[in-house]
């Protein structure tokens, strides 16, 4: 064990035995055979936070009387996974429970199960609180789904209050695919409803007879958003994609007419890029921009496509300067404000107006360790920021609010089981609320512990509220001091990409390990050097690994050249495909082809994704290995050959 993490673990009072005679390891192989009597008893010599883990395991698999639950969240109001736990709870409250203890359970959390709802009205009635059992019981009514026996009781007490909101939650049970909960509503709606219900649920399951359902809802509901959407689905599940996109254009117009902007934003986007791939920007424009959305990840994506496409492919960069204000303007991260950023630059720039464009650039230029950021500082003509060395100190975490509570003693007695998924879900738990310091203290101490892919996750929590803390964030592991055929900083940097530097890593696809290497690649490379192939060791030796990943980034360097975009998208989607990508973009290493909206046209969220995060760690990754910065070229590097 490591000298740090001993000192640690003494100042917590927390065991320092090895990781295979931990109280806490035997504990969690016995909670993974649900043995859970014999879980506690392995955990009982580390104390009580260990048997609370237990616990925790046991009331989140569904186990326990409501006299567990209760006692658990009232004791650790702050452990993380408690809105699955508290909804297991839900479902175990009795009808007799004293309304006091119900109440209780939801101070600070509302129900989340229409079994929960039910039991707190009931608890608020009995209390003589009438008015807040009527408001819970018209939210239940309207948002969730329900048992047979909850929904008549619910009726039997508040008929009339309810009676208004039957078609609000026969439409919401619908647009929720919560079909049990919406046949039961059937006999309370009107005869038109229910024909539109029926025809809207036929549509889902692909029933037969669908086209005489449609025909039986009046004219006064065919035009129904909620029907629209779910004909949209049924054509693109039989792959009628223009007629498809011709109802999403149709709908387009108000949200109203969409009724729930945000279902039909995933299939919009999809739709947008390939109406560009089909030659058509102005109706992939018009796609784009019509999403009326107000935030999230797809608006911030579709609105900034409708810039692009603006300024890009139809000369209007007046209509394209306004989409990437309004993106700016909604956004938070430092990826997000960079990609804003920068593209009202180019589009200021295309509008003759150079100082407002290095203004915005400058702004960009902020964000160094984005993709985006970097562009903008280089077109600004800024310097590289020499907190990008990573050089920062990070404040003894020993003084924070938590260092003494129970969601860090379990974190660290997981660290030291060798339990690293509920290591990372603990200390990003406390992450997300820590504020700058504390982030920078949780970050410190899981440098400290050795865990670079815990300090990651941690930076990247960090990173998402506007704190960036360098030396977490781009984290310099044992790959640093290992001699490579390639580049360091490129093996970093997709090591870092790919499995977050968690040695242990399993995608579902099967890729393995810190690079994440397929079995089927780590095989053909270890002929290839000449040694012994062992599939365990590709999630149990990081160096192994490494060599072999490192060496499957050589065999592409050989095909692309050290072009940080086609080596990536290579590596993450295969080099056929990016071969494939060439012959349909033009090469982004020749000199008729802009780079940046290459990356753009990759038809892969995932692949476009992976391209910017790769390119952007690069100059970030030298300047930790070197100590020093550089002047930014990103653009010349990503043209490189």
């Amino acid at each position: 064990m490591r000298l740090t993490t001993l000192s640690l673990l003494i100042a917590l009072a927390v065991p320092t035995v090895a990781s295979a005679a931990s109280p806490l390891a035997r504990a969690m192989t016995e909670v993974r055979a649900d043995r859970w009597e014999a879980a506690w008893a392995q955990a009982a010599p580390a104390g009580p936070v260990a048997r609370d883990i237990v616990t925790w395991r046991w009331l989140r698999a569904g186990q326990g009387e409501f006299a567990d639950y209760l006692d658990f969240t009232a004791r650790n109001p702050d452990w993380p996974g408690l809105a699955r736990l508290r909804a297991e709870g839900e479902a175990k409250i009795p009808a007799d429970a004293h309304p006091d203890r119900v109440i209780a359970y939801f101070r600070g959390a509302a129900p989340t199960t229409g079994a929960g709802a039910l039991r707190l009205v009931q608890a608020h009635a009995a209390r003589g609180e009438i008015a807040e059992a009527r408001a819970l019981a018209l939210r239940a009514w309207r948002t969730l789904p329900l048992s047979e026996g909850a929904q008549d009781e619910l009726l039997s007490r508040f008929r009339d209050h309810l009676a208004e909101h039957h078609v609000a939650r026969l439409d919401e049970m619908l647009w929720q695919g919560h079909f049990v909960s919406a046949r039961r509503m059937l006999p309370l709606v009107p005869a038109g409803w229910k024909a539109l219900a029926e025809a809207r649920m036929a549509l889902r399951e692909d029933a037969p007879g669908v086209d005489a359902l449609i025909a039986r809802v009046p004219a006064a509901l065919s035009n129904d958003p909620g029907l629209a959407h779910e004909r949209f689905g049924w054509r693109q599940r039989k792959e009628r994609t223009a007629d498809a996109i011709a109802l999403i254009e149709e709908r387009s117009g108000s949200a109203a007419a969409l009724g729930k902007p945000e279902e039909w934003a995933g299939a919009r986007r999809a739709f947008v890029r390939q109406l560009l791939r089909d030659g058509d920007p102005a109706r992939a424009y018009r796609m784009a921009a019509r999403h009326h959305l107000g935030g999230g990840a797809d608006f911030a994506d579709l609105e900034w496509l409708a810039g692009f496409i603006a300024l890009r492919y139809l000369n209007k960069p007046d209509a394209a300067l306004g989409h990437f204000r309004t993106l700016e303007a909604r956004v938070g991260s430092p990826i997000s404000l960079a990609r804003a950023g920068y593209w009202q630059g180019r589009a200021l720039e295309a509008l003759g107006r150079p100082q407002e464009a290095k203004a915005a650039y400058s702004r960009a230029g902020a964000h160094q360790t984005t993709y985006y950021g970097l562009l903008a500082a280089e077109r600004a003509g800024l310097p590289m920021d020499p907190a990008l060395v990573g050089n920062e100190t990070y404040p003894d975490w020993r003084d924070a609010p938590w260092a003494n509570g129970s969601v860090l003693r379990a974190a660290l007695m997981f660290h030291e089981a060798g339990e690293r998924a509920l290591t990372e879900m603990f200390l990003t738990h406390l992450a997300e609320t820590a504020g700058p310091r504390g982030q920078r203290q949780l970050a410190g101490l899981a440098l400290r512990l050795g865990d670079h892919h815990v300090a990651l996750r941690i930076a990247k929590v960090a990173a998402g509220q506007g704190n960036v803390m360098v030396a977490a964030y781009f984290p310099l592991t044992d790959l640093a001091r290992a001699k490579h055929p390639v580049p360091t900083e490129l093996v970093k940097a997709i090591a870092r990409r790919e499995s977050e530097f968690n040695p242990a890593a399993v995608s579902p696809a099967g890729a393995r390990g810190l690079m994440q290497v397929m079995p089927g690649t780590a095989e053909a490379m270890a002929g290839r050097l000449g040694m012994r192939y062992s599939s365990k060791a590709l999630t149990s030796d990081p160096a192994y690994n490494a060599r072999l990943g490192a060496a499957y980034l050589a065999h592409l360097v050989e095909a692309f050249g050290l072009n940080p975009v086609l080596v990536a998208a290579s590596y993450n989607a295969g080099p056929n495909r990016a071969r494939a990508w060439v012959t349909e973009h033009g090469d982004p290493r020749s000199a008729g082809v802009d780079v940046v909206d290459w990356v753009e046209l990759i038809p892969f969220r995932e692949t476009r994704n992976y391209v910017m995060r790769v390119a952007e760690s690069l100059p970030v990754y030298r300047a930790r290995l070197s100590g020093r910065t550089e002047p930014i070229r990103l653009s010349q590097e990503l043209k490189a050959r």
